[in-house]
C-alpha cells in the first residue's frame, strides 16, 4: 500500500548580514528568501520526489482596502520507501 506524505511550502527566513530595519527600529539578521531562492528550493524538492498533487493555499483579509494575504503550496508526494 502506498504511503502519501504532505509538505507545505512557504517562504522561509534565511540568515543574512545584519541590517537596520527602521519599521521596528532594530537590527535584524534574517530576511525572507527571495522569489528565486524560493523557486529553487521548491524545484529541488519536486525533482527529488514522486509528486501526486500540488495545491495552492491562499489565506488573507481584504476588508475595506486594507489587510494582506499569505500563500503556501501544499504538495502530496510518495513517502520514501513506500511501494508503488
Amino acid at each position: 500500500m502506498e504511503n502519501v506524505q504532505i509538505k507545505i511550502f512557504e517562504r522561509e527566513r534565511v540568515e543574512t548580514k545584519p541590517y537596520y530595519n527602521p519599521i521596528f527600529n532594530m537590527t535584524e539578521t534574517k530576511r525572507y528568501e527571495n522569489k528565486q531562492e524560493y523557486q529553487e528550493r521548491v524545484n529541488r524538492f519536486l525533482v527529488d520526489h514522486t509528486i501526486y498533487s500540488i495545491t495552492p493555499m491562499i489565506d488573507g483579509d481584504f476588508d475595506e482596502g486594507s489587510g494582506g494575504f499569505t500563500s503556501k503550496i501544499l504538495v502530496c508526494y510518495k513517502a520514501p520507501g513506500s511501494e508503488a
